[in-house]
C-alpha cells in the first residue's frame, strides 16, 4: 500500500486496492526460487529504478568538497536510513567500487541481480543467522580499499535505530563510516515497517554526504558510544535535508 501525501484533490472516494487472485501469490514465489525467474525480477526492478532515477533531477549538495573527499579514502562504510534504500545505488559515485550484504536465499539474491544493475557488487552472508560471516566479508572488502553499504536498521527495523554492525565493522576494518541522505520534492510513501520513500517522476532531489565518524578501539561501552553517535548523526541529518525542503521532517 502507498500513501501520497499530496493526494486527495478534493474527491472523498475511497481508492479500491486491487485484488491479487489466489493462485498469483504462490506462482510468484515459485519464479523467485528459479535461478532464472530470480535474476529476471531482479533485473526488472533494477531496470524500474534506473528509468525512475533518470527521470529526477538530482544536485549533489558541495558536490566538489564531496569529490575531494571520496578521491581521498581508501575505502569507507556507507550508511543510510533503510527508507532511503531506492536511489542509494543510482547516487554513489560510479567510479568507486561498492558492495553490499545480501543473503544467499531468494529475497537476497534478487535483490543482488537488483543492485547489479548499478554495478554494485554482492558480499554473501546475513546479518541475522551468521553476523560474523558477514562482517568478515565485508572487512576483506574494506581492506582491498573498497566502499560497502550498510542501512543500519535494517532489515526489518526498528527504523532509524542503529544496530551495532556498522561501528563494528568500522572498529575491525579502521574505516570511517559516512552518513548520506537524499530528499526529494515529491514522493510516496509505502506501508511497510521503514514507510520506504518513493521519489516520484521528474522529482528534484538533494543528495548529502555527511561528516565521517572514526570509531576507536575499545570495548561494549565503546561501541554503544559509537552506535549512539551514529544513530544521531543519521536522524539530524535526515531531518535537516527534508526540513529544508519540506519545512517539517518525514
Amino acid at each position: 500500500m502507498l500513501v501520497c501525501p499530496d493526494a486527495g484533490f478534493g474527491s472523498s472516494k475511497p481508492v479500491t486496492q486491487p485484488t491479487i487472485r489466489p493462485h498469483v501469490v504462490p506462482m510468484l514465489k515459485r519464479l523467485i526460487r528459479s535461478s532464472f525467474g530470480n535474476a529476471l525480477v531482479g533485473w526488472t526492478i533494477g531496470s524500474v529504478i534506473a528509468l525512475l532515477m533518470i527521470t529526477i533531477r538530482w544536485r549533489v549538495v558541495d558536490k566538489e568538497q564531496v569529490d575531494r573527499f571520496m578521491a581521498e579514502q581508501d575505502g569507507i562504510i556507507m550508511v543510510f536510513w533503510h527508507e532511503r534504500l531506492m536511489p542509494m545505488p543510482w547516487l554513489w559515485p560510479s567510479g568507486y567500487r561498492l558492495y553490499a550484504l545480501q543473503s544467499p536465499h531468494a529475497d537476497g539474491r534478487m535483490m543482488s541481480h537488483a543492485i547489479g544493475c548499478f554495478g554494485v557488487k554482492t558480499v554473501w552472508g546475513s546479518s541475522n543467522r551468521n553476523p560474523l560471516s558477514g562482517l568478515r566479508g565485508l572487512k576483506r572488502v574494506l581492506d582491498a580499499g573498497d566502499s560497502v553499504a550498510i542501512t543500519p536498521d535494517g532489515p526489518r527495523g526498528p527504523a532509524r535505530q542503529s544496530a551495532l554492525g556498522p561501528v563494528a565493522i568500522a572498529q575491525l576494518a579502521g574505516k570511517p563510516i559516512v552518513p548520506m541522505c537524499w530528499t526529494v520534492d515529491r514522493y510516496w510513501r509505502a506501508s511497510g515497517w521503514d514507510r520506504l520513500i518513493i521519489p516520484k517522476p521528474f522529482a528534484r532531489g538533494e543528495f548529502v554526504v555527511g561528516a565521517p565518524i572514526f570509531v576507536e578501539t575499545g570495548g561494549k561501552d565503546s561501541l554503544e558510544a559509537a552506535r549512539d553517535q551514529l544513530e544521531r548523526a543519521m536522524n539530524a541529518q535526515a531531518d535537516a535535508v527534508d526540513r529544508a525542503r519540506h519545512g517539517k521532517t518525514l
